[in-house]
């Protein structure tokens, strides 16, 4: 084979493994997204990225710059793809508020928040590949303990992890998080991955069969160890429920899916999803209805649930909402939890922020917690102040986007001595650090108050009851989400659902009583132990795989 004969074949080579491998990977990472029914594909999902990537790294005559912009351009194209199924509730927001037409939305997602996605894959898998020169036993288990100890410190606007989306319903294995933390199940996702990977390998000749039957034996003794832990866990928990504890206590939720139309708050007509007019008459009518429906004879306390955007008012600097408010939670000997926004006038103007409050059965205000994660492009303008000329410009041409400042406490109502609640708001639970602050300051309950009605007929809610099932079972606490237009649903501390849940779109409530009992979570109280210890096991490796496989010579 000649020079030029040579490098077409290299060509064509890379051009069929760039389109191929990217877009396969692309496709089922896209379909690994909650609310599809396709989360399984996960399992497999990151093989043909990881197959394509190493395939490219073995062709000699390509530089190693060009190498690079092959993976990150591999790696950008599935986070392209991905985005672009996943999350096109991204798409329809895009096209509603930021009035594009469909195709510049989905490029927008696509190449924007595909580009988050592309990055953090050529993170994951890209960089180790380039920085390793000889592929043999010791890389692989290296490449996967440096995703392990990664993913957990990774920045990222909203905080996905390929475990998590992969096992969100597997109840057993999930189970397991409340150890290694949903990031740490990429463990087994990805790890399948690298094993298929070695089984290719073994194909070539490069990898000895008994060291791959080593290496499968070992992965299938990882999942006998989560399937095994996950069923005692269920077990345990269910158990420990039944026993009474002194520090426990019984409440009376009752969560209120008014559907309130956003008519009144936003201007393009294609987000009015509902002809229920926002007001507080209406959500005062609403709650009389479900609180009419309890027993007479209910002895435990009783919480009101009104989910984020449905109170019309800005509740601390208007006084006859205030007093209607307080009037109805003495009058029904109620407690109320809602959201509203509030601002404070500084120096440089003034500060606005997402604020839930509690209104005690007595009338009193309790406890009012700002919000700390902000919704980019939403509730804020990332890097901002970096980029004054496009920020400047954003806020000129996306009509219904706010600006807001950030809370920095993860702040715990005490509604009674043995009663601790905390109200974190809407994409508060996509970071891991807010719900698991709370709950070590004591919170027996976490309920998270949503609007996602601005997201259309699309699978945010899906998204936002996956990740809240992740939550819930990291921190071995009960979880309420409580949306505007749904999906509202209690989940217990195993992330199983504990009462129907309300569909798209539907008026309606739901009310439980609940046993507010914390269960002992290792990955909650000690995750920061977890996160060093992958670190660690990355780091044992790169030491023998240095001396012994001799990978970066």
């Amino acid at each position: 084979m000649n020079k030029t004969t040579k490098k077409q074949h290299i060509r064509q080579n890379i051009h069929i493994f760039f389109w191929t491998g990217s877009s396969i990977s692309g496709i089922m990472l896209g379909l690994n997204a909650p609310g599809l029914g396709t989360h399984w594909l996960g399992l497999i999902s990151l093989f043909p990225l990881i197959y394509t990537l190493e395939k490219l790294h073995a062709e000699e005559d390509i530089s190693y710059l060009k190498r690079g912009l092959l993976f990150f351009g591999i790696c950008w194209l599935s986070g392209g793809i991905a985005a672009s199924i996943g999350g096109y509730w991204i798409t329809n927001s895009v096209h509603v508020f930021g009035h594009l037409n469909w195709p510049a939305a989905l490029m927008i997602t696509g190449f924007g928040y595909g580009l988050e996605v592309g990055f953090q894959l050529f993170v994951y898998f890209g960089i180790p590949l380039l920085l390793i020169s000889k592929l043999n036993n010791w890389d692989l288990p290296l490449r996967l303990t440096f995703v392990l100890a990664i993913d957990p410190w990774y920045p990222r606007l909203i905080h996905w992890n390929y475990g998590g989306l992969t096992f969100s319903e597997f109840p057993l294995i999930e189970q397991f998080a409340d150890i290694i933390g949903s990031s740490g199940l990429i463990l087994y996702s990805a790890g399948l991955a690298f094993l298929l990977i070695g089984w290719t390998r073994f194909k070539s000749g490069m990898i000895s069969y008994k060291l791959m039957l080593q290496a499968s034996t070992l992965y299938l003794v990882l999942w006998i160890i989560g399937l095994s832990y996950g069923a005692w866990r269920i077990y345990n928990m269910e158990l420990n429920n039944l026993v009474t504890n002194t520090r426990s206590s019984n409440l009376t939720v009752l969560v209120i899916q008014p559907n309130f139309s956003l008519q009144d708050l936003a201007s393009s007509p294609e987000i009015v999803h509902s002809e229920r007019h926002h007001n507080l008459e209406n959500l005062l009518a609403d709650s009389t209805k479900v609180l009419a429906k309890l027993p007479k004879n209910t002895s435990t306390d009783k919480l009101l649930v009104w989910p984020e955007s449905v109170f019309p008012y800005a509740y601390f600097k208007s006084e006859k909402s205030r007093q209607k408010v307080s009037s109805f939670a003495l009058e029904h000997q109620t407690n109320i939890l809602f959201t509203t926004v509030d601002w404070e006038i500084t120096q440089t103007g003034k500060q606005f922020f997402g604020v839930s409050v509690l209104v005690g059965k007595n009338g009193k205000v309790l406890g009012r917690y700002k919000k700390i994660f902000l919704i980019p492009f939403g509730e804020m303008i990332p890097f901002s102040d970096w980029f004054p000329g496009i920020a400047s410009w954003l806020r000129k041409n996306i009509a219904n986007m706010s600006e807001f400042d950030q809370g920095t406490e993860y702040t715990v109502f005490s509604m009674a001595e043995n009663t601790q609640i905390s109200a974190p708001i809407c994409f508060d639970i996509f970071n891991p650090a807010v719900l698991r602050g709370m709950v070590l300051k004591g919170s027996q309950l976490v309920l998270n108050l949503s609007n996602l009605a601005w997201f259309g007929h699309t699978t945010a809610s899906d998204n936002m009851v996956a990740v809240l099932r992740w939550r819930a079972i990291e921190n071995r606490v009960p979880v309420i989400f409580a949306s505007n237009n749904g999906k509202s649903v209690f989940i217990a501390s195993n992330g199983k659902n504990i009462s129907q849940q309300l569909g798209l779109f539907e008026e309606g409530s739901i009310t439980s009583v609940l046993k507010l009992q914390r269960q002992f979570s290792f990955y909650r109280e000690y995750a920061e132990w977890v996160w060093a210890g992958f670190i660690l096991l990355f780091f044992l490796l790169l030491i023998q795989a240095h001396r012994r496989g001799r990978i970066f010579q």
